[in-house]
This record gives C-alpha cells, structure tokens and sequence, in this order.
C-alpha cells in the first residue's frame, strides 16, 4: 500500500454522516490539477464466502429510512474501522487522476493506500466558505484548497454538459425530526457548490475506473443507462404541445445532448419542475450490468460506481476487482470465467436491492410528510 498519510486529505459530508466512504485531496502540476479520491477499503475487511460478505450481498444496499439507517455492513466496521474519520489511519483505494484545464483527464494511478483525514468537513461550512466566503474556525489552512477544488469542479461540470450530461435539479424534500422521531417539519434539500464539488468528483473517479477495466476487457460490472424509449419521448412532447408550447428541438435523433435542449427549452416555463420531473420519468432507470452500454444521463461512455463500498454491494464488488486485477494481477482463465458468470447474478441482484431499498425510502417519506400535516388538519 502506498502511505498517503503526508498528504493533505480530508473529508465533506452531511453534519450527521457516520458512514464516510470518501475523501479527496487536489495539488497542482503546473497547469494540471491533481486530483485524489481516496474510497474506504472495505473489500480489505468483507471477503467472499464469508458470513459477512454473504450478508452485504444479501443485502445489496444500505438503506436510509428518514432518520434510520438499515446498514449493509455492521455499523463497527461501517462507522468504525472502515469509515474514513477524522485523525486516524485508515486503509484506501485511491484513484488519482491528473485533469488539464478542459476537464480532461491525462492520466491517473489506481492503487491500494491508506491515509489519514486531516478534517471532516460538513456541507454547511464547506458552503460558506465557496459561495458566502465565511471561514468556519478550523477551516482557515483549507479555505484556499476548498476554493481550488471548486475551480477544478465547474471545469468538470463544464466538460460533462458539453458532451451531454443532463441535469434534472429536482427538489428533494428533507424531514426535520424531534428527539422522538415524530416530523416536525418538512424542508427543501439544499444542493450548493460543496454537494456539486463532491458529486463531480465521484463521477470523474467512477469514469476513470470503468474505462481502465473497460479498455482492458475483462469482466467487470457496471452502471448503466439506455437511451429512452423513444415513444415515451413522444408522449412528453405531445404532453406539452397540449400545454401550448411549441418545441424547436427535434426528437427524432435521441442523445443526452437532445435531452440537454429539451430542458433547457422547457426552463423558463412556469410548469417547468412538473415537466423535468415527467422527462426524468420518460427515461429509463439506471441499473447495474455487466456489459457496457454506457450511461445516457450522464453523456458517458463507460461508467461504474467505485465511490460507496461501505453501503452499496456493487462498488464493494468493484474494489474486489480492481484488486484481483491490478494489485494481484490474476488474469488466469478460470478466474475471468468465475466473474464472467458471477457478476451477471450479482448486477442482477443489486439493481433489485437498489429497487426495493428505493421504494422503502419513499414509503417513510411518505408517512413522514403525513406525519407532519396530520398536525395541520
């Protein structure tokens, strides 16, 4: 394992996070930034054919009930040896990636690390600092990286729409809970430039892993989403010529950056939240699959999820990979046979835990928000 442990790294979570799978780190190389996302090596402690590892499969997700989680691995090792908390060495899988001023990536390093988090940060004072400049104490030798990282995330997001990447922006709702659990109020989710940064970076490391696997061609399992069914489209734009709005973009030829023009001709309307909302429903839904189809939503062209090993199966699934292949280096037959077969049951399976784990969280949204107007009747 490489010691990272000199290295300025810290974490950016919600304040009541306990499960942290990810870190990040950025220095510059003349005009390139280096960036470092640094994932909780939880495949290091949940082997296969273990009674642990038997049960994260079963389990396939972590869930996250209002103010519950149902974890996919036992908390001591989610919240504990596996998490990434503040002052302690913890081990890694690190991918490194060197990213010029266009948001493209040069070059990268996938390999075994183990740091130790300077700070874990929240959204709030990350949020202050990028777009309030309100230092929080304790942030001030971070402040000027924070801005830095920032910088290299509005690179990064520039790069992805400009080839497609569709972002819907929908409000998501938010309990506000008493020491009961009774809801007390229902609040908007903010989504600033902390949130934007982190997302961005997740999905620059998750690009990177797929299309190094990818490009070596050996069995691997990713997340994927098709292009939308093209008489659902119809529908959605029938729906809204009903409304009396006539649309220049043509629908004939679908591609995220049709899509992309879609709403953004949709964005001054006053109905525009219910339209997105509908388009997001025309699409087809992400699922995990063993061949690549690429991710329409997303306007890439091999993409996994590398990033939350400790609650969700698939990435846990990806570490072992990249272990098998980069860090063993085991490309014996039998073994790309063994993940040739497996991983199709596995894709399988997670895609219907995520389903399943999904609808309980919008079942207790449900009840919750009930919970809440029932004391405005």
């Amino acid at each position: 394992r490489r010691d990272l442990t000199d290295k300025m790294i810290f974490t950016i979570d919600g304040s009541h996070t306990k499960d942290i799978d990810d870190a990040i780190s950025l220095e510059m190389e003349g005009n390139l930034y280096v960036l470092g996302v640094h994932i909780a090596d939880v495949s290091n402690y949940v082997k296969e054919n273990t009674a642990l590892g038997d049960t994260a499969y079963e389990r396939g997700t972590s869930c996250y009930l209002a103010d519950t989680v149902i974890p996919m691995i036992p908390h001591k090792l989610s919240n504990g040896i596996c998490s990434l908390n503040e002052g302690v060495i913890r081990l890694t899988m690190s991918c490194v990636m060197k990213i010029n001023e266009r948001g493209k990536v040069v070059s990268y390093d996938i390999f075994p690390s183990f740091i130790k988090s300077r700070k874990k940060m929240t959204y709030e004072a990350v949020n202050d600092i990028l777009m309030r400049d309100i230092v929080a104490e304790g942030y001030e030798e971070f402040a000027s990286t924070l801005k830095k990282m920032n910088e290299l995330a509005h690179i990064l997001r520039k790069e992805k729409e400009s080839r497609g990447y569709i972002d819907f922006d929908l409000d998501e709702a938010e309990v506000v809970q008493d020491e009961s659990g009774r809801a007390i109020d229902i609040v908007r989710r903010e989504r600033e430039d902390g949130e934007i940064l982190i997302e961005d970076f997740m999905i620059a490391a998750n690009e990177t892993v797929a299309s190094h696997i990818y490009n070596m061609d050996l069995p691997f399992i990713y997340r994927v989403h098709g292009t939308p069914n093209s008489e659902k489209i119809d529908d959605f734009v029938n729906l809204v010529k009903l409304l009396g709005y006539e649309l220049q973009t043509k629908v004939t030829d679908l591609t995220p950056i049709t899509m992309q023009k879609l709403l953004n001709e949709l964005a001054e309307k006053p109905e525009f939240s219910i339209l997105s909302s509908m388009l997001l429903r025309s699409m087809k839904k992400a699922e995990y699959s063993k061949d690549n189809i690429g991710h329409f939503g997303l306007g890439s062209k091999a993409y996994t999820h590398f990033t939350s090993p400790i609650r969700r199966f698939p990435d846990l699934t990806v570490h072992r990979l990249l272990k098998k292949y980069l860090v063993e280096n085991d490309l014996s037959m039998s073994t790309i046979s063994y993940y040739d077969n497996a991983l199709v049951e596995i894709a399988e399976h997670s895609s219907e835990k995520e389903v399943g784990s999904v609808n309980a969280e919008r079942d207790v949204m449900d009840m919750k928000m009930a919970e809440y107007m029932e004391g405005h009747i």
